[in-house]
């Protein structure tokens, strides 16, 4: 780890140029640097070339590796675990993975601190990714915890796993049920932060994806729709709802116009084959409280989100 302090001519200097300066580097190379999430202010990181560094700040910049992240005690709920397997609930606003992007712990680090404290006679624990949730997504995810488990990721490459999401989204949906089905490619235009929706089956473009809703509840500015994906791409669900002209709420890439404090998606069902012992393993997750109370602002008539969530069909 290096610490670079700005001294009082360097005030108002751009982070790269500052860097570049004080580590005696190439522009280009403190940018990279910066992209990889390796430059913080004090616990900070930060990851804007242009932000503007103040005299008397002290940055640092680690190795490869040796990126902290803040830690951020969270409960963990655990559906199921097993030598091999652990099914847990992912929360909103928790990444699921660590990126150069990330900036506080993710749900990988809440998994090795719960068995750090399960388990504290093991040296080191493994957590295999099988899938990921958008950070804003709550809901139903499973990790590895040999590597003998991780033939379950080829369940999710065949597309044989389950998974079933409940999402609010804007307006009311008119068909009771229907099917989603074209090829996403990413838009160029959404600085490849966004995915959108061709028609069909556009020849040599993008991937196929397929996505089945049906109505779970209607209210006069909103509907509660259960998703269920034949295929699992990059922001699957949120491209496809929003095709129909409905998009989630929340979700203001693919958008929304009603304010919420994240995409109200909610990975509500999940099942697979137990990679080891082929038992087939289901699981279902209630939605947090923050979507049920955005949920009880559009209903007008007396009823809870618990009574919606209990209409998601069982398999």
């Amino acid at each position: 780890m290096d610490s670079f302090s700005v001294k009082p001519e360097q005030d108002g200097m751009r982070l790269d140029q500052f860097l570049a300066q004080a580590a005696r580097v190439s522009r280009k190379k403190a940018k990279a640097w910066i992209d990889a999430g390796r430059v913080f202010l004090g616990e900070r990181k930060v990851i804007i070339a242009s932000w503007q560094v103040q005299a008397q700040e002290t940055w640092t910049h680690h190795g490869a590796g040796e990126v902290p992240l803040p830690r951020r005690r969270r409960y963990l709920k655990v559906y199921y675990e097993d030598p091999y397997l652990l099914v847990v609930e992912k929360p909103p606003g928790v990444a699921c993975e660590r990126t150069a992007q990330t900036l506080t712990s993710t749900l990988v680090d809440d998994i090795n601190d719960y068995l750090t404290r399960a388990h504290p006679e093991v040296p080191f624990h493994y957590v295999g990714l099988m899938h990921r949730l958008d950070r804003e997504t709550s809901g139903l995810m499973v990790y590895t915890l040999r590597k003998e488990a991780n033939p379950l990721s080829e369940q999710f490459k065949r597309h044989s796993v389950g998974r079933r999401y409940l999402a609010m989204v804007e307006g009311r949906v008119a068909k009771a049920e229907g099917k989603i089905e074209s090829v996403l490619v990413k838009d160029v235009a959404g600085g490849g932060k966004k995915m959108k929706a061709l028609p069909g089956r556009a020849a040599g473009e993008g991937r196929p994806a397929i996505t089945h809703y049906r109505v779970v509840e209607r209210y006069p500015q909103a509907t509660l729709v259960e998703a269920t994906l034949e295929t699992g791409r990059t922001h699957q669900v949120r491209v496809h709802l929003a095709s129909l002209g409905h998009p989630v709420i929340g979700d203001k890439l693919y958008g929304s116009k009603k304010p919420a404090g994240r995409h109200l998606l909610h990975a509500a069902y999940l099942e697979f084959r137990h990679p080891v012992t082929g038992k087939k393993l289901k699981f279902h997750s209630k939605p947090p409280r923050d979507f049920q109370q955005t949920l009880e602002g559009f209903r007008p008539a007396v009823g809870g989100a618990k009574k919606a969530s209990q209409r998601i069909k069982k398999q």
